[in-house]
């Protein structure tokens, strides 16, 4: 039976050069593999694009009430190989488990590759789910510019750091960007000195 696999990291950890190597290797014997990615999802518009610019077509655009076995959606995947979800930490809890349903009952490899937490640190919803659904998990890791294993995406707004704002805001629109940091850098950078003294507790 297939399952369900999710790779993680923070950002420039490699997550959609990952599943553009993947799609190279499934395409290169043969199979049949369908792309997939959340309609929130605006960077690119209908490709999956890494930082190096490489891309690919997505076949599904999935909208946040669709399920990806809809019987519309399941005319495109049900001869397929695998399923590669970009951008999964989007995806609703309700989509992660209908991802589970489509290995696990349709026998079809489903790899989702997303972030593990959002700019202020929490799990997005989709990630959560994959933690829990998830027959295998693997972490990509980058390097903080400090050197350490980063595990935070900072925002920054116009150049500056900020831990402001509504959770969904996309890499390079609108002055948005994200820097991946360890932990002694993000509580610096982020949380800052000053504010050191305002978490201990009475």
């Amino acid at each position: 039976m297939a399952d369900l696999s999710f790779i993680y990291g923070t950002m420039e950890s490699g997550k959609t050069t990952k599943l553009l190597q993947d799609n190279f290797n499934y395409t290169k014997h043969g199979h049949k593999v369908i792309i997939v990615k959340p309609k929130l999802d605006t960077k690119g518009g209908d490709l999956v694009v890494n930082r190096r610019k490489d891309s690919a077509k997505v076949d599904i655009l999935l909208d946040k009430n669709e399920s990806i076995i809809s019987k519309e959606n399941l005319k495109v995947v049900l001869d397929a190989k695998v399923v590669l979800a970009d951008e999964a930490q989007f995806f609703t809890h309700e989509q992660v488990v209908d991802f589970w349903y489509l290995a696990h009952v349709f026998d079809i490899g489903v790899i989702c590759y997303g972030l593990k937490n959002d700019f202020q640190g929490y799990l997005f919803e989709g990630t959560a789910a994959l933690l829990s659904f998830a027959d295998s998990k693997t972490e990509l890791t980058v390097k903080c510019e400090c050197g350490e294993t980063a595990i935070f995406n900072a925002r920054c707004v116009n150049g500056e750091y900020t831990n402001q704002g509504n959770t969904v805001a996309i890499d390079g629109e609108d002055d948005v960007s994200y820097v991946p940091l360890c932990g002694d850098c993000y509580l610096k950078k982020i949380i800052g000195k000053s504010q050191i003294s305002d978490i201990i507790k009475e």
